[in-house]
């Protein structure tokens, strides 16, 4: 008798909101469909309270940041157990902030050039980005010379942005993504934020003037037609 082949073991360790998420269950459903995968999901309490040796020891690990994350923790796991990366952790500490993101996508001779650019390394596969600035205060509320607003527009480095653009915050746990629109289209503010119930967004009609409390991303608007769009992206070789 043939002895059955021993399964691959793939440690999920993500935090348990995530596992239980839409998208995650996709990506676990197509997985579990080769037949050729176990999974060993570690949950809360042993990502959280457990010391790193005494986690589940298994082959492959999917591990990604999410708010509460110990990401150093999991870091010093996979340094101890040594099993294949799904995704690569130490890249994942530019996930807190959208400053290094942005800056880790230009290409090398792009990163001491001006502040506002299209990203090109994206751009030569096809993805297309829209030019952006960043705006850095060390302080709440800093006037800053190279930085100009007026009703219908925003001015950095002499880089003008018209309505309706995007303010992003450069921390990426801070959800609060704003919309600017036009005077011509009303003017208003649309804020961006976490789903509540069956709300991801507010409109704020007499909100006209941008925040000033802290660091913030400018970007051209890329309408949508009111769809929310989120990209997950796999690598061709998980479906060979």
């Amino acid at each position: 008798m043939l002895r059955e082949a021993k399964k691959i073991r793939i440690g999920v360790c993500v935090m348990e909101k995530k596992v239980s998420s839409a998208p995650m269950g996709q990506i676990l459903n197509r997985l579990q469909a080769f037949g050729e995968f176990e999974f060993i999901f570690f949950g809360d309490k042993v990502i959280l309270e457990d010391p790193i040796g005494s986690w589940p020891i298994c082959d492959c690990l999917i591990a990604f940041y999410s708010s509460g994350y110990p990401l150093q923790k999991v870091q010093a796991y996979a340094a101890l157990r040594r099993p294949f990366l799904v995704n690569e952790l130490e890249p994942q500490h530019l996930l807190h902030d959208r400053r290094k993101v942005y800056e880790y996508l230009k290409p090398a001779k792009e990163h001491k050039a001006l502040e506002v650019r299209k990203d090109l390394r994206l751009e030569m596969y096809g993805i297309p980005v829209p030019r952006y600035a960043l705006v850095n205060r060390e302080v709440p509320y800093q006037d800053l010379d190279y930085f100009v607003e007026e009703e219908d527009f925003v001015e950095v480095h002499g880089n003008r942005f018209w309505k309706p653009f995007v303010e992003k915050p450069i921390h990426a746990d801070d959800h609060s993504i704003m919309i600017y629109y036009p005077s011509s289209a009303g003017g208003g503010m649309k804020e961006l934020f976490r789903k509540v119930g069956n709300r991801s967004s507010e409109f704020h009609p007499d909100v006209r003037r941008v925040r000033r409390e802290g660091s913030y991303i400018y970007e051209e608007f890329m309408p949508t037609g009111g769809t929310d769009v989120k990209v997950v992206y796999f690598s061709s070789k998980l479906y060979n």
